[in-house]
């Protein structure tokens, strides 16, 4: 993927809270806000005129549902991704929206991390899509990852790994294009190194992580690691 910023329209009916937004992710690696808007016309309007890459979308708007807006935007095929953040809760709104394609779906209040790390997630999705290998199987794999919210909580890990710590481990790996040692991984993420080896083990056992060896003019090669792309 080349160095052009990912372009976002942020939607809620509430201005501020939809300047707020706006203004987090232009403090994210890779991403350029293009416009905000507070109803079903006005992003409709806006959309067709600024073709964002994504649209950050509430579902409660004054006019129409974002799914709605949702329904209009693949009906007119426009070429746009979709985070719903939105308050809704019901079993339905949620189901459609997966239906019409969100890449996720966020529920307020949330923290801020969360936000954070569907953003790494979505650049990291765009950037494997445009990688140079031909697509087969370990691609789609890699593109179903990105797309997975929280693929290492959907089953109990083994005895001994903390979910809490795994995730700040990963969440730090993700913001990181180039291979680290456990030793720089283990500060950054704020635990031993001893702890940072175990978790990194667990993570090349369930082939979420690669190895890599780094070969010096002396001594044993340092051991590197990277989530899989």
């Amino acid at each position: 993927m080349d160095q052009t910023k990912l372009r976002v329209m942020v939607v809620d009916d509430d201005f501020m809270i939809a300047k707020v937004h706006g203004s987090y992710i232009e403090q994210q690696k890779g991403y350029e806000l293009v416009g905000l808007a507070g109803s079903f016309d006005q992003t409709i309007m806006k959309v067709r005129e600024l073709q964002p890459n994504l649209l950050i979308l509430d579902v409660y708007l004054p006019d129409r549902s974002g799914i709605d807006v949702l329904r209009t935007i693949r009906s007119e095929k426009i070429s746009c991704d979709v985070i719903l953040i939105t308050a809704a809760k019901e079993i339905d709104i949620i189901e459609e929206a997966f239906r019409l394609g969100i890449f996720d779906y966020l529920i307020k209040p949330f923290d801020l991390d969360l936000l954070q790390d569907t953003l790494e997630k979505y650049r990291q999705f765009k950037i494997h899509l445009q990688s140079p290998s031909k697509p087969d199987q370990q691609f789609v794999e890699g593109l179903k990852k990105f797309r997975s919210a929280k693929p290492m909580t959907m089953q109990q890990p083994q005895k001994g790994i903390d979910l809490r710590t795994l995730e700040r481990i990963k969440q730090y790996m993700m913001k990181d294009e180039e291979p680290s040692s456990a030793e720089v991984i283990a500060h950054m993420s704020g635990v031993s190194r001893s702890t940072a080896r175990a978790y990194l083990e667990y993570l090349m056992e369930q082939g979420i992580a690669d190895e890599f060896l780094q070969y010096g003019t002396v001594g044993r090669p340092q051991r590197l690691f990277r989530l899989k792309r």
